[in-house]
């Protein structure tokens, strides 16, 4: 048996503390098995280091996890709306498009609206995931995330910034699945048609919060 003189300082030891007491204070058989749980270790793993990376990356993505589920960021005009209107199915154009930093993107620069969307939703930290591509020349929209709730009402928040921006997309297509939406978007000739397509798609014009043409004409020559 080799006998070996050990200096562990107080730190350390108090780390050991939970292994002393398994074994009843015995340092030996404490130093035994940290031996034998990092044997296991490297010949798993291959190293500590590899096995302290692994469990740092672990830790980074629950934390991710627990902040997309609890650590969801809104604005606050939304939230009031969402507070005294909770019985209509869209809000007004001001509240939807305020969630874009950029509101007047050219529709046909895919890469630049794939980022700026991707960057507002990894900002507000909601739990979906959004990809933007091009279908026969048009706007194609996909919508991923474990709430359909939430990716219902973020379709509708794209609807309504498109029909709303510089070059007006109405919606021609909308598909439904159990963890996705799918959009597709064509050019309208106005932002009216654009608007009316939105209505037609997803509520009238009572229920949904979005303002009739002579509340569009304002809001676009405001903006």
């Amino acid at each position: 048996m080799l006998r070996k003189n050990v200096s562990i300082s107080d730190t350390h030891l108090k780390m050991l503390d939970p292994l002393l007491k398994k074994h009843q204070g015995n340092l030996s058989a404490a130093m035994r098995d940290i031996i034998d749980f990092t044997g296991f270790v490297t010949e798993n793993m291959g190293s500590l280091e590899t096995a302290k990376d692994l469990f740092k990356e672990k830790n980074h993505a629950m934390e991710q996890t627990r902040n997309r589920i609890y650590g969801i960021t809104i604005p606050l005009t939304m939230f009031r709306w969402l507070l005294s209107n909770r019985k209509i199915n869209l809000p007004p154009v001001n509240e939807a498009v305020q969630l874009f930093s950029q509101q007047n993107i050219n529709n046909y620069d895919i890469n630049t609206l794939n980022k700026v969307i991707n960057e507002e939703i990894s900002f507000m930290n909601w739990p979906i995931s959004v990809n933007i591509g091009s279908e026969n020349n048009h706007i194609s929209v996909q919508i991923t995330g474990i709430d359909p709730e939430i990716n219902s009402f973020y379709a509708k928040l794209i609807t309504i910034y498109l029909s709303n921006n510089t070059n007006p997309q109405k919606i021609s297509k909308l598909l439904h699945y159990p963890a996705s939406i799918y959009m597709l978007f064509s050019g309208a000739s106005t932002h009216e048609e654009a608007l009316r397509t939105l209505q037609e798609t997803f509520g009238n014009n009572e229920r949904t919060g979005i303002p009739g043409e002579n509340d569009m004409l304002l809001i676009n020559a405001e903006s």
